[in-house]
């Protein structure tokens, strides 16, 4: 009976030292990019499309500073996302159209690094599981208009996310999956700039 009751403790205080509360990650996620500079990673965006039930996955390249961010996607096609100085472009190879037009301020913070912080504060944030290492949350929007739940993977100890999705009011997803992830290091001019066909279509609003 003793060590039963031993056992059960031991088990006890294994689950409290693993587990971590909503607070202690949020404090982690703000400190950890409250003091990043840069950001590139590999990423592999998956789109998911409810209404065709059709998914699509790009594999590129993210790049990020503050104000400042690039996506840039070689398979299956070259496609290329830049928010800079409140405008973003989109080219997309396959119909060679570049879009061009001013962010909305709601939605400058809805880039993968930022986004998390921006919906922390308006959302209901539960911890979904956990490990030694990595914590999985979720968060549930109040009264957004677009977003209806955001989902992640993080370093516990640090903050730094690993995996990003976000689910809208009208069933479709996106997953950004990080990897190669480098921090705080010099990122080349040459990255933010890019050749257009001369030909491109280029539609502005």
């Amino acid at each position: 009976m003793k060590k039963a009751i031993v056992v059960s403790l031991l088990l006890i205080w294994s689950v409290m030292l693993l587990s971590i509360t909503t607070g202690e990650v949020y404090n982690k996620v703000s400190s950890f990019y409250a003091n990043l500079r840069s950001f590139q990673a590999k990423v592999q965006q998956t789109n998911y499309y409810a209404q065709l039930k059709k998914t699509i996955t790009y594999k590129g390249t993210i790049y990020f500073t503050p104000g400042r961010m690039l996506m840039h996607f070689d398979d299956p096609t070259v496609q290329r996302l830049k928010i800079e100085n409140g405008r973003i472009e989109l080219y997309d190879a396959s119909s060679n159209t570049l879009f061009k037009s001013l962010m909305q301020p709601e939605y400058e913070k809805l880039n993968p690094v930022e986004i998390l912080q921006s919906y922390w504060n308006k959302s209901k944030v539960s911890i979904i599981s956990e490990t030694k290492d990595r914590v999985n949350i979720e968060l549930v929007p109040q009264n957004d208009d677009f977003i209806q739940s955001l989902s992640a993977t993080l370093d516990k100890n640090n903050g730094l996310i690993y995996k990003l999705s976000y689910k809208d009011k009208t069933g479709n997803s996106v997953t950004y999956n990080f990897s190669s992830i480098k921090l705080n290091q010099g990122i080349p001019s040459s990255v933010w700039k890019y050749d257009y066909p001369k030909n491109v279509q280029i539609i502005e609003s």
